[in-house]
């Protein structure tokens, strides 16, 4: 279909959903071009929690703070299904959001866990708690009693809004945590440390085009955010995985 006719049609159908979701739901299963596509690859989001879940169970433990982690990467793919299969519901997009941030939060409990002392974590565990409860009230007033407006525009291309920036600030303390602490990251693990740095950075640069941004034809930008956040959080329990576990040499099992 020509991309005029596109615009036109996903304009309409828009403005039909934001008077009545549900007939616009029926009038077309789809409210974007790029719209199956998210919807698919939100389960690869799920995925991104249950099987980190599953190497924790099978293949060794590790801190009970970083399985917390690996559960709210499910919890959070819950609504991101729920959001892709009906795109313009404020309901569903405070819950995506919001189990972003809790996610954010976890990842930022787990690594103050793993370096910092217990005076400093709390400090640091408590801000972040009272500034993200602010910003989830603020996300519950955008369903229906404050305009919700982009905070940052890149043009027609695409927006942050309040909750993505403050989830994006939230992902960053994580990094810097890690950073700070780069020296006492087993040398073993820090290449994969870096690779997960890379799918952090590729994801926010994804993240930058809207929802039914497409190029060349097949490459929905949000649908490959969802698979590399996916595949990255699977690095992530990689890269626990070799720094938890015994890292001493081994005898060969050929040597005589």
């Amino acid at each position: 279909m020509p991309e005029a006719v596109w615009i036109a049609v996903e304009s309409s159908i828009w403005s039909l959903a934001a008077v009545d979701p549900l007939a616009a739901q029926a009038f077309a299963p789809f409210l974007h071009k790029a719209q199956l596509a998210n919807a698919v690859t939100s389960f690869a989001t799920c995925l991104g929690g249950i099987v980190p879940l599953l190497f924790t169970a099978l293949a060794g433990r590790q801190p009970g703070r970083w399985v917390f982690v690996y559960a709210c990467v499910l919890i959070t793919g819950i609504p991101t299904v729920w959001l892709h299969a009906y795109e313009g519901n404020r309901v569903a997009s405070f819950f995506d959001v919001g189990t972003n941030i809790l996610l954010a939060w976890a990842l930022q409990l787990a690594v103050s866990g793993d370096f910092l002392k217990p005076a400093a974590r709390r400090r640091l565990v408590l801000l972040s708690t009272y500034a993200n409860l602010v910003i989830l009230v603020w996300l519950f007033l955008e369903i229906s009693v404050v305009p919700k407006k982009p905070l940052l525009t890149f043009g027609s291309f695409g927006q942050f809004y309040v909750g993505e920036v403050a989830l994006i600030l939230n992902c960053f303390v994580v990094v810097g945590l890690f950073a700070a602490n780069h020296a006492r990251i087993p040398r073993e693990a820090r290449g994969l440390f870096h690779l997960v740095v890379a799918m952090f950075l590729c994801g926010l640069f994804l993240a930058t085009a809207s929802n039914s941004e497409v190029s060349l034809r097949i490459f929905a930008w949000h649908s490959v955010w969802h698979l590399v956040g996916a595949f990255g959080f699977i690095t992530l329990w990689l890269f626990n995985h070799v720094r938890f576990t015994d890292l001493a040499p081994r005898e060969s099992s050929l040597h005589l």
